[in-house]
C-alpha cells in the first residue's frame, strides 16, 4: 500500500506543467519569485532561470526564496517543476500547546546601542528619477511619404533630503522627413523645465518653466508661489505665456492670478476644490479676466469631477459677448470595480474668446457672424455654444467582456447641428487568444459614418499583448456625390521587454476610395531604475 502511495504521488508531480515563474526581488545571495506554495513551488521544487536550476529554500503561498539567486536580475522569468500541494492541511494544534512559549517581551530599546550619525546631503542619484521615451512615427500614401522622430526625456531630482531643492524636465527633440521650421514644426519642444522648493507634485516654490500655472491653467514661463496650512494652499502665480503651437517663450502675452486650494486627502471622500482668478494682456491690452472652479472626490469605487469657468467682457468687446458669461462647464461621475464600470459626463464649451487666440486662428474662427446686406463687416453673434452628454459602460464576467460609450451633443456657432455617436465592443475567449466584434457609427453636420471590427486579441503572457482588426468603413460626406467604403487591416503589439523598458506597434494599413495609406507608430520607453 505504502508503494503505491508513493507511486501515485510521483506520477502526480511528473504530469504538472511547468510552472511559469518571475523575479521580484533580490537580497544577499537569495532571489525571491513569485507565485509560491499555491502553486506547488514548495521547498525543494526545482526553479530554472536562463539555463542555470536553483533549489527553492522557503516558500510562502504567494512567493518562493531561491537559495543562490543573487546574481539574477529583477523581472528575470524561468520555469518551475512544480509538486501539487497537499489536498488537505494538518489538524489544527489546540491553543492550550502554545501556553508560555513566548519570552517576556522587552523593549527594543534596552537592548539597542545608538552611535551617533552626522547628518548631511544624500547623493543626487538617490532622490531621482528618469524617463525616456522615442516614438518613431511615418505614413506613406499615393502623394508621398511623411515621418517623425520624437525623443522624449521626463526627469526630477531632489538635492538634499534636508532641505527640498530640486528640478523637473520635461523635454522632447523633434525630427520631420520634410525638415524643420520656425513655427510648427520646432526640433525641441519643452513642457516642462523648472526649479523648485517642495515635493515635486506641488511645490512651495517653483520658476522656470511650469508645466502648469494653477488647477486649471496650462504652460507659464513664470513663477508660482504657494503658501500651505493644514487642508489649505494659497498660491499666486505670474509670467509670460508660450507659443502655443511651437512652445517658444512669447513676450506678446503674460498671466497672472491667484488660487485658493482645499485638499482633504485624508477624508473619507477626499475632496479638492481649486478657485482660480486669473488675467492675461496681450500686446500690453488686458485681455483675459477669468474666474474657474474644478472640484473633484472619489470613496470606494465612485469618482466624481466638475468644473465650471467665467469669464468679464468690456464693453464693445469684438466677439459681441455679455459683461459676464458662463464659458465653460462640466459634471462627470463614475463608478469602477473590476472590469465593470458605469460612466456619465455632461459638458458645455463656448468658444475660446481672446486677443491671443484669434491673433493665432484668425476672427473668422472664434464666432459665428450675423448675415448682413451688402459688403460690411458682420459682427459676432455672440451666442456660440457646444454641448454634449456621453455615457459608458461595461461589463467583464470570466472569459466574455463587454464595453459601450454613446454621445448626443449640438453645436451653435461657425458649425451648427446635432451630433450623434456610438461605440460598441464585445470580447470573448481566455486571455491568451480572444475573439474581438466592435461596431461604431456616428452623425455630424458634415458627414455620416458606420464602421465593423472584427479580429482578435492576444496575451499569451503577462509581458505580450496586442490585437489584429479587420476594419470595414462607410463614410458619407454631406458635399460628397456618394459614400466612400474603405478597409482596413489594423495591428498593435505592446511587450513589456523588462520592469524598466517597454515596446509598443501600431499599424495601420488603408485602402478605398481614393486613397491608399500605410501608417506605422513604434514606441519605446525605458524608466532606469
Amino acid at each position: 500500500m505504502r508503494w503505491a502511495i508513493a507511486i501515485l504521488v510521483v506520477a502526480r508531480a511528473a504530469a504538472a506543467d511547468p510552472v511559469e515563474v518571475e523575479v521580484i526581488d533580490i537580497a544577499g545571495d537569495t532571489a525571491y519569485v513569485t507565485p509560491g506554495r499555491d502553486a506547488g513551488l514548495g521547498p525543494g521544487a526545482q526553479v530554472t532561470i536562463a539555463g542555470k536550476t536553483y533549489r527553492v529554500a522557503e516558500a510562502t503561498a504567494k512567493h518562493a526564496a531561491l537559495a543562490g539567486g543573487g546574481g539574477l536580475a529583477i523581472g528575470a522569468a524561468g520555469t518551475a517543476d512544480a509538486t501539487p500541494p497537499p489536498a488537505r492541511l494538518p489538524p489544527p494544534r489546540p491553543a492550550s500547546a502554545f501556553r508560555d512559549q513566548w519570552p517576556p517581551a522587552a523593549p527594543p530599546a534596552a537592548a539597542q546601542q545608538p552611535a551617533a550619525i552626522p547628518l548631511g546631503e544624500a547623493p543626487i542619484g538617490a532622490a531621482g528619477h528618469l524617463a525616456l521615451s522615442a516614438t518613431l512615427s511615418g505614413a506613406a500614401a499615393r502623394d508621398g511619404t511623411t515621418g517623425e522622430l520624437d525623443a522624449r526625456a521626463i526627469g526630477s531630482f531632489t538635492a538634499s533630503h534636508e532641505r527640498p531643492l530640486g528640478g523637473d524636465l520635461d523635454a522632447t527633440v523633434r525630427f520631420y522627413r520634410d525638415g524643420w521650421n520656425a513655427h510648427e514644426r520646432t526640433p525641441l519642444f519643452v513642457t516642462a523645465a523648472q526649479l523648485r522648493y517642495g515635493d515635486a507634485a506641488d511645490p512651495t516654490l517653483a520658476i522656470g518653466r511650469l508645466r502648469y500655472a494653477a488647477s486649471s491653467l496650462g504652460m507659464l514661463d513664470g513663477g508660482r508661489a504657494a503658501l500651505h496650512t493644514g487642508d489649505l494652499e494659497l498660491a499666486a502665480f505670474g509670467g509670460i505665456v508660450p507659443d502655443p503651437i511651437s512652445g517658444k517663450p512669447d513676450t506678446s502675452a503674460s498671466r497672472f492670478g491667484a488660487e485658493l486650494v482645499y485638499d482633504a486627502a485624508s477624508s473619507p471622500w477626499q475632496p479638492r476644490v481649486a478657485i482660480t482668478a486669473h488675467g492675461s494682456t496681450w500686446d500690453g491690452t488686458l485681455d483675459e479676466r477669468v474666474l474657474s472652479v474644478t472640484a473633484s472626490a472619489s470613496r470606494g469605487a465612485t469618482y466624481l469631477d466638475g468644473w465650471v469657468e467665467a469669464q468679464q467682457f468690456p464693453a464693445g468687446n469684438p466677439w459681441n459677448a455679455p459683461a459676464v458669461d458662463i464659458t465653460g462647464a462640466g459634471a462627470s461621475g463614475e463608478w469602477r470595480h473590476g472590469g465593470d464600470h458605469v460612466g456619465l459626463d455632461v459638458t458645455f464649451l463656448r468658444p475660446e474668446r481672446s486677443l491671443r487666440i484669434e491673433s493665432v486662428v484668425g476672427d473668422d474662427f472664434t464666432c459665428a457672424r450675423k448675415p448682413l446686406p451688402g459688403d460690411v463687416d458682420e459682427p459676432c453673434a455672440g451666442d456660440d455654444y457646444w454641448v454634449a452628454a456621453t455615457a459608458s459602460a461595461g461589463l467583464r464576467r470570466g472569459q466574455w467582456a463587454l464595453d459601450a460609450v454613446g454621445s448626443i451633443g449640438d453645436s451653435q456657432g461657425i458649425a451648427a447641428g446635432a451630433d450623434a455617436s456610438g461605440y460598441l465592443r464585445g470580447e470573448y475567449g481566455p486571455r491568451a487568444l480572444r475573439g474581438v466584434v466592435a461596431i461604431s457609427g456616428g452623425h455630424e453636420s458634415f458627414a455620416d459614418w458606420i464602421a465593423t471590427d472584427l479580429g482578435v486579441a492576444f496575451a499569451p503572457s503577462r509581458r505580450l499583448e496586442g490585437d489584429l482588426v479587420y476594419r470595414p468603413e462607410r463614410l458619407d460626406y454631406v458635399a460628397a456625390t456618394g459614400a466612400d467604403f474603405m478597409q482596413s487591416i489594423v495591428a498593435d503589439v505592446h511587450w513589456a521587454v523588462s520592469a524598466a523598458a517597454d515596446l509598443a506597434i501600431s499599424a495601420v494599413g488603408t485602402t478605398g476610395a481614393d486613397r491608399d495609406v500605410i501608417q506605422l507608430i513604434t514606441t519605446i520607453a525605458w524608466r532606469p531604475r
